[in-house]
């Protein structure tokens, strides 16, 4: 009698682009996720939100051209064929990406509120990938875009033991190992958890990374602003109930600069529990 193989179960990742970000980071980043695996499907998800057409509908609403430096009106008509415009880039782009990497793929777009569309994509992919919100008025300055083929440093932030081993395999993958491209901020609840964590670290990963910091779980805002001290160019966060909270996931979104990739525990994960 032959003795079938247990089926791999798909991974499910969902890329999410908007209007405003260029997106190029975050399918940098998710270049660096792929290989040609069969069990991955990626799920891109093109969100038009709607307070963005609100705005566009409102008298008087003018936008910077940053090439020509000239100010011109925004209207909804323009504003429909920006939109349009960046939607085809970013499905072209997209797709292109995974037919390269030889993985099954879907695009749709979304219409509505960035926030709610986003926790909705992280409660049934199992790698959620997205770019902070920029501002419209981003300063005439700003420092150099690194090359997608320049090292890029990666923070970690593992909230509980249940999440923090899926991020860290996909911190793993992300830097293919190396310890000096990567630190991790446990936001410590119990002091006494501290080494259950360490254990945590040498099972997923092959190397200690170049930081391993404790962070007191005060609330959202020291998160934020240890976040902005570290100066990452990822974050990679486990996709736990606390990350899931309006207050946290908004201000990922509207106070960080750099790509964020939130990982849902696996099936059999979550049936340990």
């Amino acid at each position: 009698m032959v003795t079938k193989k247990p089926e791999t179960a798909t991974q499910q990742i969902a890329v999410v682009l908007g209007a405003i970000s260029s997106g190029q980071p975050v399918l940098d980043m998710l270049g660096q996720l792929l290989g040609k695996d069969a069990s991955i499907e990626l799920h891109g998800v093109f969100i038009e939100d709607e307070e963005l057409q609100k705005a566009a509908a409102l008298p008087l609403v003018n936008e910077l051209c940053r090439l020509t430096l000239s100010v011109r009106e925004i209207n909804v008509p323009r504003f429909d064929r920006a939109i349009a415009l960046r939607r085809r880039t970013a499905r072209k782009v997209f797709e292109g990406l995974a037919r390269r990497k030889g993985v099954a793929h879907t695009f749709r777009t979304a219409h509505g509120s960035t926030l709610s569309l986003l926790q909705e994509t992280i409660r049934t992919s199992g790698v959620t990938i997205f770019e902070p919100i920029r501002q419209l008025s981003a300063p005439a300055v700003r420092q150099p875009i690194r090359s997608r083929f320049t090292s890029r440093r990666i923070v970690v932030v593992v909230d509980d033991l249940d999440t923090g081993g899926e991020a860290l395999k996909t911190v793993a993958l992300l830097t293919k190992g190396r310890p000096d491209r990567f630190s991790i901020l446990w936001r410590s609840k119990k002091p006494a958890e501290l080494d259950a964590m360490e254990q945590l670290v040498h099972q997923w990963l092959p190397n200690r990374p170049a930081r391993l910091l404790v962070l007191p779980d005060q609330g959202v805002q020291n998160l934020i602003a240890s976040l902005q001290a570290e100066r990452a160019d990822m974050l990679v966060i486990g996709a736990s109930e606390t990350s899931l909270k309006p207050e946290l996931l908004g201000s990922l979104l509207n106070r960080l600069e750099c790509p964020i990739c939130l990982v849902r525990p696996s099936d059999s994960a979550r049936s340990r529990r």
